[in-house]
């Protein structure tokens, strides 16, 4: 297969959202809403469900209950990535960081966006990013897209602020998820041959960067963790599902290549739920 083929999405579903396991939900539910300025949605008559995101209601994350604690060599979460909708909110996040003494791991600046990252209370990986307009994007005549790591101009993000925070705004989305595995090779043939999306970007064959259409990245996966490691068990602490959502058609197409491999499934409604082949729990819905 010719790089430019393997560039090319044959689906357009995108990331929207991602469920987690915690041992303490409450707690984890507090630092979302408080400390990163997610709305408080929903939660169940137990206190122990609670699903956050943006004030018109769109569900960014959902946090389960659980008991059996994480192990750190497994697959699994990286970061999940939240995608405000300009520079000036990125400054108002950072602004909100700092002033609330949270603390941001790292400040990046990748060519196509520009990035925040920090832990959350149960070591799940936050990336909170804006993307730079796409004239500034290093796009490759074959349907690559080239990334960069250096310092955030921190400063030139701050000033960009408009307006004061209120909370993440209307508008934010799951810009992508980043998932530890133990084989890239498998990783690569299964998003692209199954889920549909095309190649963005590798490094050093140790990470890999791709998406549907002409994004960036709606999905990065890397061997950090190291090869070969095991899958992280069900109900583990941690990511539970990441969330996917596309047309009717693209669903259907995702259920039929299922299918021809032989990959095992479950259907409900307009909603497919399966792993990847590190282990990880997907669930594609159709775009309401």
């Amino acid at each position: 297969m010719t790089t430019e083929a393997i560039t090319q999405s044959a689906t357009t579903i995108q990331t929207t959202g991602i469920e987690l396991n915690a041992l303490k939900p409450t707690e984890l539910a507090s630092f979302y809403e408080e400390k990163i300025g997610l709305t408080l949605l929903s939660k169940d008559d137990a206190g122990k469900i609670y699903h956050l995101g943006t004030p018109n209601g769109t569900v960014l994350i959902s946090i389960y209950p659980t008991t059996t604690e994480k192990s750190q060599r497994t697959t699994g979460l990286y970061h999940l990535a939240l995608l405000l909708p300009t520079r000036g909110d990125l400054g108002g996040m950072l602004r909100h960081l700092l002033e609330n003494q949270v603390n941001v791991e790292g400040a990046s600046d990748h060519g196509y966006s520009e990035a925040l990252y920090l832990p959350d209370p149960e070591g799940n990986g936050i990336e909170i990013y804006a993307d730079k307009d796409r004239s500034e994007w290093d796009i490759k005549d074959n349907g690559l897209i080239g990334g960069i790591v250096i310092a955030m101009d921190a400063e030139g993000v701050l000033s960009s602020q408009e307006v004061p925070f209120t909370g993440v705004p209307n508008g934010t989305t799951m810009g992508h998820i980043h998932l530890h595995v133990n084989d890239i090779e498998s990783t690569l043939s299964f998003y692209h041959e199954v889920m549909g999306l095309g190649l963005k970007f590798i490094m050093n064959e140790a990470a890999l960067f791709m998406a549907t259409q002409d994004y960036h990245h709606h999905l990065g996966a890397n061997l950090w963790n190291g090869r070969n490691i095991p899958a992280a068990q069900d109900g583990t602490q941690g990511l539970r599902n990441s969330v996917w959502s596309g047309s009717a058609e693209d669903l259907k197409a995702i259920q039929a290549k299922l299918t021809d491999i032989g990959h095992e499934f479950t259907k409900d409604g307009e909603t497919l739920s399966f792993k990847d082949p590190a282990g990880t729990g997907i669930i594609l819905k159709v775009i309401k």
